[in-house]
């Protein structure tokens, strides 16, 4: 912008407008920092709006959308369930009760795991925590079916041909339970958590490409179909995309 364009944003901000150029500059920059404090940085930055002369709009804020507490509060309870199927699985490891007990402690204890890394996706906010536990439920369920008989045994919480049905019917109220957030929770985000996304090699299918940050060489995303400038959020720098 010309001494003229930028003299101008100051009469229509109130500023004083005298002085050289860099001067304008720095009175402009330390008017934009109190009126419009900078965000936290995020992981992710967003399109930085394009302004034509003269034409000052406030810079875009970047938001960080409010977690599922449905979400969260179900993966919490999933977690705390995990943990008593693995405790159950290691009586079982180390007490030898029951006949199928020593053979079936190892699938409970997978069983087990798999509520764990479930409720964790689940607590993070990701829909796919609902799905895996979902899955790991009906082959729960269906072992409990499989396995059930008069003697105790680790993939099955109820026993004897009088709790059969109460225990179908635990497995179905555990699954309506579970899928609660995905008809109550919209907020809940899609894919899965970085660490996993990175494990399955799918982060470049998220609609987005990696894009290095000219000033401090940080990794960046931005929208595949976006071209025009960004602003990194580690070190606040400009530039086209």
């Amino acid at each position: 912008m010309t001494v003229l364009q930028l003299k101008t944003l100051c009469k229509d901000r109130g500023l004083k407008v005298s002085g050289n150029k860099p001067e304008v500059v720095i009175r402009l920059m330390e008017h934009d920092e109190e009126a419009f404090p900078a965000p936290q940085p995020q992981i992710q930055t967003q399109p930085f709006p394009q302004h034509s002369p003269g034409n000052y709009a406030a810079p875009q804020m970047i938001y960080v959308q409010k977690e599922s507490e449905l979400g969260t509060g179900i993966g919490i309870c999933i977690i705390l369930y995990a943990f008593f199927r693995l405790g159950w699985a290691l009586i079982f490891s180390f007490g030898g009760l029951g006949g199928l007990g020593w053979i079936l402690s190892p699938i409970a204890f997978i069983l087990g795991l798999g509520f764990l890394i479930g409720g964790a996706i689940t607590y993070s906010g990701y829909r796919n925590g609902i799905y895996f536990t979902l899955g790991v439920l009906s082959i729960s369920g269906i072992l409990s079916i499989i396995f059930h008989g008069d003697e105790v045994n680790p993939v099955s919480i109820a026993w004897g041909d009088s709790m059969f049905l109460t225990s179908i019917m635990c497995s179905l109220s555990c699954m309506i339970f579970v899928a609660l957030p995905l008809l109550m929770s919209p907020t809940m985000k899609s894919g899965w958590p970085e660490p996993i996304e990175n494990l399955l090699g799918s982060n470049d299918t998220s609609g987005k490409r990696n894009v290095v940050c000219s000033s401090c060489n940080a990794e960046l995303q931005v929208p595949n179909e976006y071209s025009g400038k960004i602003e990194c959020p580690t070190c606040q720098a400009i530039m086209n995309v």
